[in-house]
């Protein structure tokens, strides 16, 4: 089988506590659902648990028509993040990865990937050393959120060809950091900056687009739907990014109207447990 936009990475169930309601999330599973809204052919792998939450995320997949073509499906809890509100803005709280701390694929497995004309992954997949085995057999995609440090992107960047970025939280100058990550070889560099709209940096040229307009909801998510349309339309019209980025920055502001990421819940009475932390 043959997929448009194979996702690796993270599945969360985000539990917003004023609510009481789990709602399906994370970065790579987001990206894979929203995808195939839009119409491309994608299919996910990442681990779950054999929780409830875990049942309701996997079931979840299976109702948006994603492929699941490899199961990896481990004893435990599914990974599991708190979340709280400041107005729209979403705030991650903890998390914890529960049964998710590592990935582990063999060959067969890296041959049903390849098989797709993108595969994206992040900096929460642990699909790192996975890679140089990719490199050159499929198109990657990779996305470092609002990670800044410079030894990783340096390793990280030469193995992949398109690369996101999230403002960051600390003071930059994007079209300095841009030209930077571009210097290092990948085909297309990209950093959201919310409100600000977006910059693409493709050869020589930066390219600026402001946001949509939109009545935000909540912004959980809304990177990752950029990531999604983005994504979509490459494979729908090569080398056309201009494009690419309306259809990305039309995604965001579509998804700034909805709750947690997809909108998809379930309601919780108690919030789940958090055993180990590793949100900073």
């Amino acid at each position: 089988m043959n997929y448009d936009i194979f996702v690796v990475g993270d599945n969360i169930a985000d539990y917003y506590q004023e609510e009481k309601k789990i709602y399906a999330g994370g970065g790579a599973y987001n990206t894979a659902v929203i995808a195939k809204r839009l119409g491309a052919k994608s299919a996910y792998y990442g681990v779950f648990g054999t929780d409830e939450n875990a049942k309701f995320l996997y079931n979840t997949l299976k109702k948006e028509g994603v492929a699941y073509p490899v199961n990896d499906i481990r004893k435990g809890r599914n990974a599991v993040a708190i979340i709280s509100r400041e107005g729209a803005k979403a705030l991650v709280e903890a998390v914890d990865k529960g049964v998710y701390k590592n990935l582990s694929i063999n060959k067969n497995v890296l041959e049903i990937i390849k098989n797709s004309k993108i595969v994206h992954s992040n900096i929460y997949a642990y699909f790192e050393d996975y890679l140089p085995k990719l490199h050159y057999k499929t198109r990657l995609s990779f996305d470092f959120s609002y990670l800044r440090n410079k030894e990783y992107i340096k390793d990280i960047i030469p193995k992949v060809d398109i690369a996101f970025f999230s403002e960051s939280k600390e003071e930059e100058d994007p079209n300095e950091f841009l030209n930077w990550v571009s210097k290092l070889g990948v085909e297309i560099a990209v950093l959201t900056q919310g409100a600000d709209g977006v910059l693409m940096k493709v050869g020589d040229q930066i390219i600026a687009k402001e946001a949509h307009p939109a009545d935000v909801v909540d912004t959980l998510g809304v990177g990752d739907a950029f990531i999604a349309a983005f994504l979509n339309s490459l494979i729908k019209n090569e080398q056309n990014y201009r494009l690419a980025l309306d259809e990305g920055l039309k995604s965001s502001a579509k998804y700034c109207k909805v709750k947690g990421g997809l909108g998809i819940f379930q309601k919780r009475d108690k919030a789940p447990k958090i055993y180990n932390n590793v949100h900073s």
